[in-house]
């Protein structure tokens, strides 16, 4: 190969390394602008730091047991025992048998049972009505010998019937008297209490009101003019 060919061919290399050249500059050129004009239109913003402290761990404690020490019981002190002391039986040599007599039992004589004598139940006793009407009759009239009427209610008209209440023991004694039904007058009815504290009683028949220590009777005393 000449000279010539060779300097040709060496133009045509550097002539293609500049063209190589020249566009790789384009490219980069055109790469740092379209990253300069990103960088300028988008603003980047400042983003909050945000820094979490995580607690180191807690190792849980350790707890150390203590050796539990076995208390044996103390062992029970030995007591020491008195030897037993043996007694040789000596048996006493016997010729003649010994006869157990039995005493005879006494002989008790039966006694006789004596029954109590059975008393007859009381007899229930019954009060005489009849006995009863004829001493509360005896009592009225009584009551009526007594009875006085009184000249001032005679000389003013003055009338009526007094009904007085009393009580009567057993012995005949006047325990109480009381107007249970006036007149209307209290001369006529002083009259009629005089009439029943001033009389005397007979005692109770023993066949009358049987079991009651005392009677209550109501006697009525009429005051008229005509009688």
């Amino acid at each position: 190969m000449s000279v010539v060919a060779k300097n040709e061919s060496l133009s045509r290399k550097r002539e293609w390394a500049a063209q190589a050249g020249t566009v790789l500059a384009g490219i980069l050129i055109l790469i740092l602008t379209k990253t300069v004009v990103m960088h300028q239109a988008v603003p980047v913003e400042n983003a909050p730091i945000s820094l979490t402290l995580i607690d180191p761990p807690v190792e849980p404690k350790k707890t150390i047991e203590q050796p539990v020490k076995k208390v044996t019981p103390p062992k029970p002190a030995l007591v020491a025992q008195p030897p037993k002391v043996v007694t040789p039986v000596i048996a006493a040599p016997s010729t003649v048998k010994a006869e157990v007599v039995v005493p005879a039992a006494p002989v008790i004589p039966m006694q006789k049972t004596v029954s109590a004598p059975v008393q007859p139940a009381p007899v229930q006793r019954i009060s005489n009505g009849e006995a009863e009407g004829v001493f509360a009759q005896d009592v009225r009239s009584r009551i009526e010998r007594k009875k006085i009427y009184p000249d001032t209610a005679r000389d003013l008209g003055m009338s009526g019937e007094v009904e007085v209440t009393y009580e009567l023991d057993r012995a005949g004694n006047l325990l109480k008297a009381e107007i249970s039904s006036s007149s209307g007058f209290k001369l006529l009815d002083q009259a009629a209490l005089r009439a029943v504290k001033s009389a005397s009683y007979k005692s109770f028949p023993e066949d009358a009101w049987i079991g009651a220590g005392s009677k209550v009777f109501r006697t009525k005393l009429v005051f008229s003019i005509e009688q």
